[in-house]
């Protein structure tokens, strides 16, 4: 009986040693999750205040701008807190048409530090009136950065208000007034003349006659006082054949400005018909051979405020039949 007794103490013994050599070793996991970082960027613009003014406070969402998001793998507040891990995990979007973004990003339960950037851009701070843009001065748009702790399961939104620096380059304190150009246009019409019984003469180079109305002119201004640009104007002519123009410019010897113009007539497809005169009166007009009035140009400068420049006349450069 004692020998059964021994050998069953001696079975259990190695039984239970058999059990711990199979325990199962601790196996690592990933506890990470996503947050979303999300936002509106917008940017100001110059709209008329109602009462005859301006004021640069209204706003428009600005699409295309670059969102950036920073993550350290490793350190106290980094995704993987009790490791060595190195380097970062870096997250980029773009705003869409209504100026927002949405960015995921990976992060943890104890909370991750992560750095979020708004790059700027340099464009111009425009003016709307009845929602149609007017280009304006070129300005600089500085942009921002922050760091957020994120939570995995968490949001956090994280906006940015732009607002315009005009570039030095601009000459801010311009002093904006009006200037006057006209003049007339004429074309060249073969001509007859006749007196009593004498025979008709003809004259080889003609008159020159006042253009119909109606006929275009163009001016294009070497430096628009807003845009910083050239720019181009149209006037028609009168009955009379003249025409005129008025246009914002700046001051006499503001830095910068020339205030150079280039008025021109393109080419105009007509009849040149014959004048004719008998006896000292004009008589009804002999049509004449059709072709085209070739365009001409003339050449002004230093339309500087309250200049009004007067008898810019000139003639279209000749006549080429068909």
């Amino acid at each position: 009986m004692k020998k059964s007794i021994l050998a069953l103490s001696i079975t259990l013994a190695l039984f239970s040693c058999k059990k711990k050599e199979t325990t199962t070793d601790f196996t690592a996991t990933d506890v990470t999750g996503t947050s979303v970082v999300k936002g509106n960027v917008n940017k100001n613009v110059i709209t008329p205040n109602g009462v005859g003014a301006w004021t640069n406070t209204s706003r428009i969402n600005m699409a295309g701008v670059v969102v950036t998001i920073k993550v350290n793998k490793g350190g106290a507040q980094g995704l993987y807190p009790n490791s060595t891990a190195n380097g970062a995990d870096v997250y980029s979007g773009t705003t869409d048409a209504n100026g927002n973004y949405a960015i995921s990003v990976k992060s943890n339960a104890t909370g991750v530090s992560a750095l979020i950037t708004i790059d700027g851009f340099t464009g111009t701070q425009d003016t709307i009136i009845n929602s149609v843009v007017k280009t304006g001065l070129y300005a600089t748009y500085f942009g921002t950065s922050t760091t957020r702790t994120l939570f995995m399961g968490q949001n956090t939104t994280f906006d940015h208000n732009f607002t315009a620096t005009n570039v030095s380059s601009n000459p801010n304190n311009i002093t904006i007034g009006t200037a006057q150009l006209s003049g007339s246009i004429s074309m060249n019409m073969a001509l007859t003349t006749k007196t009593g019984t004498n025979p008709i003469i003809n004259i080889p180079t003609g008159t020159n006659v006042a253009v119909p109305a109606g006929i275009t002119v163009y001016m294009s201004l070497d430096k628009d006082p807003t845009t910083l640009v050239a720019k181009l104007y149209t006037a028609t002519t009168d009955a009379a054949g003249r025409y005129s123009f008025t246009f914002p410019t700046v001051a006499a010897s503001t830095p910068g400005f020339f205030q150079n113009a280039t008025i021109w007539v393109a080419d105009h497809a007509a009849n040149r018909d014959t004048l004719r005169i008998v006896n000292g009166s004009n008589a009804p007009t002999t049509a004449g051979p059709s072709g085209v009035f070739n365009n001409s140009s003339t050449n002004q400068g230093g339309l500087f405020n309250n200049e009004n420049r007067n008898a810019t006349n000139f003639s279209f450069g000749g006549f080429t039949a068909n």
